[in-house]
């Protein structure tokens, strides 16, 4: 009796055992296993701005809140550039107010008729010059024809043979030196007369503006309220590269990569720090040729984590490219082509108790 039902039992377990591996079999038989690796978010922390590492105030790896400070720039222009920019902010608010008050308007009048004065001088000045070169160009004037005359008469002889060289050079001397003063005289006249056309100009110009300043002090005013907006939105753009000097971090992660020392340059652009974005997770299987028309969007996927750790999810994609991938696992390492097969986790929250970013596993597809 105790024979016989050691027996029964036997044959259930074979029976049992027999069960379960045909089961396995036809699940493997409607299934293939795909080598996959665990992909995550990565954002890079660019710099905007040529600076110097000051400092960094994380480490590798470690988690960090979005808004934290991750690094520290230095650039010791921009802070003095902004300043002096406040400094002539300043400077104009004070002008306005002094134009509103009236007394920038009694400076500026002031100014003026100080330049508008000293251009009359120079204007008297040119006229003079030119009545004393207008005198000495009348007197001059008889002894160059004179002399022009002389000079025509003498090369006339030397041509003619009646006058030797000699004299003729002389008379040649004499003719050029009264003719260089002659002409030196004429180019001082047009000289005076252009400073006095100009010099009246200008004159002109500063009575126009002092009869324009003198109806309204809000003219000033309005003047310098367009240049203390130019400061400002100089200001602005200057403090926007300061702020730019302190890098924060755009999301929660972690930390995976620290590219600089304290000290180096940095060139805008360069990616200071990259963060991993640990709060979405998904895999990417990698399908050969034999059997990437088999899988498709839509299908159920096991992916199996550490501690044999079944983690349920489905294809959202299939690449229709074949590609060389590289060591995709431990124990799976090539250089054939592959087609990239993007899988979700049905359960995020799950998938984060037991799967890591950059880990390498295996996923059974069903079909």
């Amino acid at each position: 009796m105790k024979q016989k039902k050691i027996r029964s039992v036997l044959v259930l377990s074979l029976v049992f055992i027999a069960i379960t591996v045909a089961v396995s079999y036809l699940l493997e038989s409607n299934s293939v296993k795909l080598p996959a690796v665990v992909f995550t978010d990565k954002v890079a922390l660019s710099s905007e701005v040529e600076s110097v590492l000051k400092q960094y105030h994380v480490v590798s790896m470690q988690a960090v809140e979005k808004n934290g400070l991750v690094a520290e720039l230095e650039n010791t222009k921009l802070p003095l550039m902004l300043e002096n920019l406040k400094n002539e902010k300043r400077k104009y608010e004070d002008l306005i107010k002094s134009a509103e008050s009236g007394d920038l308007l009694k400076s500026e009048l002031y100014e003026l008729d100080g330049d508008i004065e000293k251009k009359r001088i120079e204007l008297e000045e040119a006229r003079s010059d030119l009545v004393k070169i207008t005198a000495k160009l009348a007197m001059l004037e008889p002894h160059y024809e004179g002399s022009k005359k002389k000079y025509d008469a003498s090369r006339r002889m030397h041509e003619a043979g009646i006058l030797n060289n000699s004299d003729f050079e002389k008379a040649g001397k004499d003719f050029w030196s009264v003719q260089d003063d002659y002409f030196d005289l004429k180019s001082d006249s047009l000289v005076a007369a252009q400073t006095i056309i100009s010099t009246q100009s200008i004159i002109n110009l500063l009575q126009a503006r002092k009869r324009i300043f003198s109806g309204s002090a809000d003219i000033l005013a309005s003047k310098h309220l367009i240049d203390i907006n130019k400061v400002e939105a100089d200001i602005s753009d200057l403090q926007a590269s300061v702020d730019k000097l302190k890098i924060y971090a755009p999301i929660s992660g972690i930390i995976t990569d620290l590219n600089f020392s304290p000290g180096e340059r940095i060139s805008k652009g360069d990616v200071v720090a990259e963060i991993a974005d640990l709060s979405n997770v998904w895999v990417i299987a990698y399908g050969s040729s034999s059997n990437r028309h088999k899988v498709d969007v839509g299908q159920k996927v096991i992916i199996y984590a550490g501690n044999n750790k079944k983690i349920s999810g489905r294809i959202v994609t299939v690449s229709p490219i074949m590609e060389k991938v590289r060591a995709l696992s431990s124990s799976f390492e090539t250089v054939s082509t592959f087609s990239k097969i993007e899988i979700k986790f049905d359960d995020m929250q799950e998938a984060l108790k037991y799967v890591t970013p950059g880990e390498r596993l295996f996923v059974r597809v069903h079909f």
